[in-house]
């Protein structure tokens, strides 16, 4: 969509307008040709062919009527009528009425003082006829072209007294240099191609581009099953495959969350929770997985009651073996044992879920929690003994069927047992395992949501560098008046200073996640040494961590990226005014969608909780002692120093609550009085984790400028990072008063060097163009 500039005096004219008829044939399809004529008017042909098959006619539609021309200063014609014609005076013209006609053409248009106007345009282009009912999707084919973001206006247009807003002291060629490096930073060198492209493109598809304010949350939801059918049949290549990848599976959320946020649920669901935990448990060649790699049956992942959320391990849904057939009897034993919120309505399709029930074998012996296949509804509706009741609907762009699902004595075959090397269950119901400890074996047995906490770190991050790209664009393009000029937004530090500060979050973020899943991948699923990857090779001080530590990072990872990604969005949406309210803007409901984050695959409370309890077990080795360099604020190792010592003194901290005399002295209140330094001693360790991953990709940059640009996003993160534990590190001689002095300053500098860099610091995030609305009018 062009951004107008500001307009002149309007200018009236009259035309009229035709369109021919579209017609198509197949089931909701509506290929055919469409035309335009008059004064202003050019012609095309095209077609929209569905994938289906079928008969069917398309409606047709015609434009006839008095219209009226409009000119502006940048050279746009619009003329309207029942259908809509436009001509842009560097070369589009495009009409709607029953059809659609684009014609690519010069085009000219004069205003005189006396109102009136006259354009023409004529050339051929591609045109689309378009009739109802809507077509059906239709698969992604080609990668779509990469995108710079929209630029802001032009330099003399944005410039105030002395001080640039956008990237106008350097060249165009090494802006393009800095942007595609710091892509391949952030998105996996090499193999970006492969791990982000397929699901970058899949969010261009005409299918993800639509608002339709008429449907209703089921038919939204229906919408979101729809398009994980597409991305089946598309951007997921092997669903067995993709099931097996967890980059890709992260990439899936970090891409599909910003365009619909329920498909990025559906699908994590899907492919990692439930397709991977069967291919975890048995090989593909002992259950016919088709009805799951086709979509014909959509799985869903049953753990969680409304009794027992966290706390999973206390299940009480019930599995009771029959050793002469072979088989298993589920049960919902109390209403506190029924299933809560997975998505099992009968909306997008049958369905079929990975309960976890208790196995109770036939002596009465509680062998602990095990996964159930277990068919929920199909074609002709619920299966006998299952019970779902939909929960209310929540008032979100893309809501999830949550559900809450019980049974009544459900027959299940000797095969719905998952079983695995860790756990075996003999046709006499003896049962094997090699875990001792029931809480371990069940840990295992669910071992999926390890993964699924990378892939809402994933949803996250992406969703964290949409909301910046977003806020830029407006930043960019909005005016204010100062001092009788016009003035862009972004020109005003107390503007664009917090955009910045979370600009350099976000690019710790994303790196954080990839150093993350690297390590998770390596333990977890190839256990091969990590790929010499420009954003994955570990910072030289640093060992790399254990499996069970990879275990607690991810935890922290998860807790750490939500929580940081809320607040950025949060003030994305502040800095964007009441246009970011508006339901087509995405901001509008990003931060709705990272509440669900924060509780999805553990809250994010608990689960730091119990990462600081292994950290209290496993103290980080002490803090290095060096002498402090001339410039320490800008000295990138230094403040990582600083950071080490940070986290020693709340580790200390923290010990010394433990073991502090408390009234009752019982290990719950003892907990209680260490929690809050615990909490920060955590943090810390956390940022520790995330700057070595921007001080690894630091040193892998090649081309000059971008090293300082990647520097300089690094000392702001740190500065920022450090400034609440200033008192500490002086308190205890890690830090003199002279240098808490010019925090600020060395900050304020950092955002004046930083910001007339921040739409080509923005542009390496690759948000796609599609999926950035446009400001309003300039002024």
């Amino acid at each position: 969509m062009t951004l107008l500039t500001q307009p002149t005096t309007p200018a009236t004219g009259q035309d009229t307008p035709t369109t021919p008829p579209a017609t198509g044939a197949g089931t909701n399809a509506a290929p055919g040709t469409g035309t335009g004529t008059g004064t202003n008017a050019g012609t095309g042909t095209g077609s929209n062919g569905a994938t289906r098959t079928g008969t069917g006619t398309a409606t047709t539609g015609t434009g006839t009527g008095t219209t009226t021309v409009t000119t502006t200063a940048g050279g746009t014609v619009g003329v309207t009528s029942a259908g809509t014609l436009a001509v842009t005076a560097g070369g589009t013209l495009a009409a709607a009425g029953g059809g659609t006609v684009a014609v690519a053409a010069g085009g000219t248009g004069t205003a005189t003082a006396a109102a009136t106007a006259t354009a023409t345009a004529t050339g051929a282009g591609a045109g689309v006829g378009v009739g109802r009912p809507v077509s059906p999707i239709t698969p992604v084919t080609a990668p779509a072209p990469t995108t710079l973001f929209p630029p802001p206006p032009p330099a003399a247009a944005r410039r105030t007294t002395g001080r640039p807003t956008g990237d106008d002291d350097t060249d165009q060629a090494t802006t393009d240099a800095v942007t595609r490096e710091l892509r391949h930073l952030l998105f996996d060198g090499d193999e970006q191609d492969t791990i982000h492209t397929p699901w970058r493109t899949l969010i261009t598809h005409d299918a993800f581009l639509t608002h339709d304010d008429d449907l209703t949350p089921t038919q939204r939801t229906a919408r979101s099953y729809q398009r994980l059918r597409l991305l089946n049949a598309t951007a997921a290549g092997d669903p067995l495959a993709l099931a097996r990848d967890p980059r890709r599976l992260a990439a899936l959320h970090e891409w599909t969350g910003i365009a619909d946020s329920a498909l990025g649920t559906l699908a994590g669901i899907h492919y990692n929770l439930f397709l991977g935990t069967l291919l975890d448990h048995d090989h593909p060649e002992h259950r016919d997985l088709t009805p799951y790699t086709t979509l014909r049956n959509t799985g869903t992942f049953l753990v969680t009651e409304l009794a027992h959320g966290n706390d999973a391990a206390h299940l009480k849904t019930t599995a009771h073996h029959d050793p002469e057939t072979g088989g298993f009897t589920l049960h919902t034993p109390t209403p506190g044992a029924a299933k809560f919120m997975p998505n099992t309505t009968t909306t997008g399709g049958p369905k079929t879920a990975l309960v976890a029930a208790r196995l109770i074998t036939h002596d009465g012996t509680d062998r602990g929690i095990h996964l159930f296949l277990t068919p929920l509804h199909d074609e002709n509706g619920l299966h006998p003994g299952i019970h779902i009741t939909p929960l209310p609907p929540r008032h979100l762009p893309h809501p999830v069927d949550h559900a809450i699902t019980t049974f009544t004595h459900v027959r299940l075959p000797p095969t719905a047992l998952l079983q695995a090397p860790h756990n075996r269950l003999d046709p006499d119901g003896t049962h094997h395992t090699t875990h001792g400890n029931p809480q371990k074996r069940f840990l295992t047995t669910i071992d999926r949501v390890t993964l699924g906490k990378l892939c809402m770190s994933a949803a996250a991050t992406g969703t964290a560098r949409a909301a910046l790209t977003i806020a830029v664009h407006y930043a960019n393009h909005r005016h204010t008046t100062h001092h009788n000029t016009p003035t862009p937004l972004t020109t005003h530090r107390a503007h664009h200073a917090p955009l910045i500060d979370h600009l350099a979050t976000t690019y710790a973020l994303t790196l954080l996640h990839r150093h993350t899943l690297n390590h998770h991948t390596h333990h977890h699923h190839n256990g091969t040494p990590p790929p010499p990857n420009p954003t994955h090779p570990r910072y030289p001080t640093d060992p790399p961590p254990t499996k069970e530590q990879t275990h607690h990072l991810t935890a922290l990872t998860k807790a750490f990226t939500t929580h940081h990604a809320r607040t950025i969005t949060t003030t994305c949406r502040e800095r964007c005014g009441a246009w970011a309210l508006h339901p087509h803007n995405p901001l509008a409901h990003y931060t709705q969608h990272l509440e669900g984050t924060i509780t999805a695959e553990g809250d994010n409370l608990l689960i730091t909780l119990k990462a600081a309890t292994h950290l209290l077990l496993n103290p980080p080795p002490p803090p290095p002692t060096t002498p402090t360099p001339p410039n320490p604020l800008t000295n990138l190792t230094h403040l990582k120093n600083l950071l080490h010592h940070a986290q020693h003194i709340w580790h200390t901290r923290t010990k010394q609550a433990l073991h502090t005399p408390t009234h009752p002295h019982t290990p719950h209140t003892r907990w209680n009085n260490a929690t809050n330094p615990a909490l920060t001693m955590t943090h810390l360790h956390t940022t520790l984790h995330t700057t070595n991953a921007l001080l690894t990709t630091l040193n892998h940059t090649t081309h000059p400028t971008t090293h300082t640009h990647l520097k300089n996003l690094t000392n702001l993160y740190l500065l920022n990072q450090l400034t609440p534990h200033t008192a500490d590190l002086i308190t205890h001689h890690h830090l003199t008063p002279h240098h808490h002095n010019h925090i600020h300053t060395t900050i304020n500098h950092l955002h004046h060097t930083l910001h007339p860099h921040l739409t080509t610091l923005t542009n390496a995030l690759n948000h796609p163009h599609q999926h950035t609305p446009t400001p309003p009018p300039t002024h």
